[in-house]
């Protein structure tokens, strides 16, 4: 194998694992929140399609133009990893700012069932439209809620959007849930109210 051959397919298993680096990113990419995030990821798909370019034509390359073309490569492997770089940073803080923002709600909806649970306890059995049933399904998906977006915080690539599409069903469920009790305890406390 000549120093060319070698060159080459150093070059190109760098390549596909900068491209899988990529790709994860890009799995994320409806975490996009403006168009800067977006014009993020499109660069680097651009940086991308030059080292492929660069690397077609390194391969075609005679003998004389092989130092220029690879100088060709070697720069446009480094644009896009810089570039990778700068894109991976600004995922993960978006992936950081999507994961605090459901930590806050999740917290919120704690602490509104601890209203509740107070409201319980403090209420007859009888008077009480918050059900012991209805309090335990709320805990368990509080608790179901807070496992997945600990498992949201481990995850990449395609296995993060899968935990969050996980997470964001579930606070659907908990939320839809939660204002159901809301309008039966406003519709309850309305109608008690005195004339």
């Amino acid at each position: 194998m000549t120093e060319q051959d070698a060159y080459m397919q150093k070059v190109e298993a760098e390549q596909r694992e900068a491209t899988a680096r990529f790709r994860e990113i890009e799995a994320q990419a409806d975490l996009a929140d403006n168009e800067d995030a977006l014009d993020a990821l499109t660069g680097a798909r651009q940086f991308n399609d030059d080292v492929n370019r660069e690397l077609q034509a390194l391969r075609r390359a005679d003998q004389r133009d092989w130092d220029r073309m690879k100088d060709g490569v070697e720069k446009a492997r480094r644009r896009f990893h810089e570039h990778l770089d700068r894109a991976g940073t600004r995922w993960e803080d978006l992936r950081v700012a999507y994961r605090r923002q459901r930590e806050a709600e999740l917290m919120e909806l704690s602490a509104q069932v601890d209203r509740w649970v107070a409201a319980r306890k403090r209420a007859t059995a009888e008077d009480s439209l918050l059900t012991r049933e209805e309090l335990d399904f709320i805990k368990r998906g509080l608790k179901n809620a807070g496992e997945l977006l600990n498992n949201l915080s481990h995850a990449h690539g395609h296995a993060w959007k899968t935990a969050r599409d996980q997470y964001e069903a579930n606070w659907r469920e908990l939320m839809e849930r939660s204002r159901r009790i809301r309008a039966d305890t406003d519709v309850t406390a309305g109608s008690a109210a005195p004339s």
